[in-house]
């Protein structure tokens, strides 16, 4: 209405430099005097997956700032101090006073890919270039623990026969490892500097999943015990620091000892870290962010699945089965899509929540067979009818129409449809649906956006995955047979093979999918043959490596 420009400031609860933003360049006298020109608005980007979505490349604080009409002026990456931020105010406001924009990428569109095979041989080799073959791990200035590049590099030595690429992935969680807390458990969310051992202290539920499923596939492709460990020590400070009495997941700790409105004690996190167990609770702790996210529990749930299969360990599932029950009671709206926060007023659904509880209801469903999971699974994947896109794909979030401006504009996200995507394509050979196949494909193509890959660097693992995902197929093992010993033995050996394309189905006699030959067996099926059924718990390794390799 008064054509004046928008600061948008989005931020995060447990962000250091959006603390020192806000308490040293938003105090700056100079920096106050020149913002009067603008609409302020400040963001928090765990609670808007849609803001999240759209400027996570640029790290938090993101400060865009943008026309009355939504037209992007400029968007920053990270924290700016008061004389440098002084004077972006300036150009700001002349760009906006002219028309212009000093954002070049800001409003092109992209057409969606067409040759999905061609793209995915681009984005390996971009994830190539990225590899630290000295230090390990993908990018050289700060090191981020992320898990798609590992459980990547995993699949390329187990499928593509790449076998230098198993040990690189095992190499970059060694140094991943160094970022744990050695006290209270707990993965740090990365190191800056170039190195491994200069962290910054935030404690994200997003990382800790990250950390618990590639250290649960590390184990499994290595059999080395340390891996297990680690995964333990992030667990148990999740069910020590991060847990809600009822069983859900919070969504962060803080990187600092109070501060920023908050009651007691002030300190660093670099000094509060180095104190002993009894030194930290004798202070308190960082504040905690209690917000319980449809999208963060389904990461953790999904974690803790795939470390009970890779451990044997009833713990870990018995914390993702009553997370999963809880957000199932409290998010779930009719309908059959999640909520992002069930206290929350806003009216969208998001995509990032119904992706990461998708995957999380599937893992559930591949470390029990129970069918009940693959139910659920089944609902929420035809609810998302609700997101789908024009053309193919889905949409972030579902229509607001109070929003304005590029709020109200549909969007395709990347990583969300390849999330989708990846557990769409596990879904249709679960349940025998071609369609859910097309669909998957559909939302690959639409979100193959390569520039914006390219600029997202080493963050496109997820939809990498799903793209390996689409052209390698899976494995599934059908276990069928009575409820007894024999029938179980099988199921436990099928569900400890390892191939990262494997799929897990357990069916009783005239239940299942595969007949039963007089005594349990276990089927092996790619999308073009099955193998003769095995019958002997010790020798299905074997005979599904023979399987693949023929």
């Amino acid at each position: 209405r008064e054509g004046r420009p928008i600061l948008l400031s989005v931020q995060a609860g447990w962000c250091h430099w959006c603390h020192v933003m806000n308490d040293v360049t938003y105090r700056d006298p100079d920096v106050l005097a020149q913002l009067e020109g603008f609409v302020l608005i400040r963001a928090d980007g765990d609670a808007r997956p849609d803001l999240a979505e759209r400027y996570r490349r640029y790290a938090w604080p993101a400060t865009v700032f943008l026309g009355p009409d939504g037209r992007q002026i400029l968007a920053l990456r990270g924290y700016r101090p008061p004389e440098r931020f002084g004077a972006i105010l300036r150009d700001v406001r002349e760009a906006h006073a002219a028309g212009r924009t000093l954002d070049e990428a800001a409003g092109e569109a992209e057409p969606p890919a067409e040759d999905l095979s061609a793209l995915r041989a681009s984005l390996v080799a971009q994830l190539d270039r990225m590899y630290d073959e000295e230090a390990a791990g993908w990018g050289r200035r700060q090191r981020y623990p992320f898990a798609a590049p590992v459980e990547h590099a995993f699949f390329r030595a187990a499928v593509r026969g790449e076998r230098a690429w198993a040990e690189r992935g095992l190499a970059s969680l060694r140094q991943y490892a160094r970022l744990i807390d050695p006290v209270w458990g707990g993965m740090y969310q990365y190191s800056e500097g170039g190195v491994w051992d200069r962290p910054h202290f935030e404690k994200i539920a997003a990382v800790q999943a990250g950390a618990i499923a590639a250290f649960a596939e590390a184990y499994r492709v290595s059999g080395d015990p340390r891996w297990l460990a680690h995964a333990d020590a992030v667990h148990r400070y999740l069910r020590e620091h991060l847990r809600a009495a009822d069983g859900g997941f919070y969504v962060s700790q803080d990187a600092d000892l109070g501060g920023h409105g908050q009651p007691g004690p002030r300190m660093p996190g670099a000094e509060f870290y180095a104190l002993d167990d009894e030194g930290r609770r004798a202070l308190g702790e960082p504040r905690v962010d209690t917000h319980v996210y449809a999208s963060a529990n389904g990461a953790l749930i999904e974690a803790l699945a795939e470390l009970h299969v890779a451990s044997g360990r009833v713990g870990p599932l018995r914390d993702a089965t009553r997370a999963a029950e809880r957000i199932l009671r409290t998010h779930r709206r009719e309908g059959g899509l999640f909520a992002h926060d069930a206290d929350a007023s806003d009216p969208r659904f998001y995509l990032e929540d119904q992706a990461a509880m998708l995957g999380a209801l599937l893992a559930l469903h591949q470390a029990t067979s129970d069918p009940r999971w693959l139910d659920e699974a089944s609902q929420l994947a035809d609810a998302l009818a609700a997101l789908r896109a024009e053309g193919g794909g889905f949409r972030a979030h579902t229509e607001d129409p109070a929003a304005a401006g590029f709020l109200g504009a549909p969007r395709v996200p990347i990583l969300e449809n390849g999330l989708i995507a990846r557990a769409l394509l596990a879904l249709a050979r679960l349940e025998d649906a071609p369609a859910r196949r097309e669909e998957a494909t559909l939302a690959l193509r639409a979100a193959g956006r390569r520039e914006e890959l390219r600029r997202m660097g080493r963050m496109m693992g997820e939809y990498l995955l799903a793209l390996e995902a689409l052209e390698a197929g899976h494995v599934v093992l059908s276990v069928v047979g009575p409820d007894d010993d024999v029938t179980r033995a099988l199921h436990r050996a099928a569900l400890g093979f390892y191939d990262p394309r494997r799929l897990v189905e357990l069916g009783r006699p005239g239940a299942s999918r595969y007949p039963f030959p007089g005594e349990p067996a276990v089927f092996l099926c790619t999308g073009e043959a099955c193998s003769m059924p095995v019958t002997d718990p010790d020798r299905l390794a074997s005979a599904a490596d023979a399987f693949l390799a023929r």
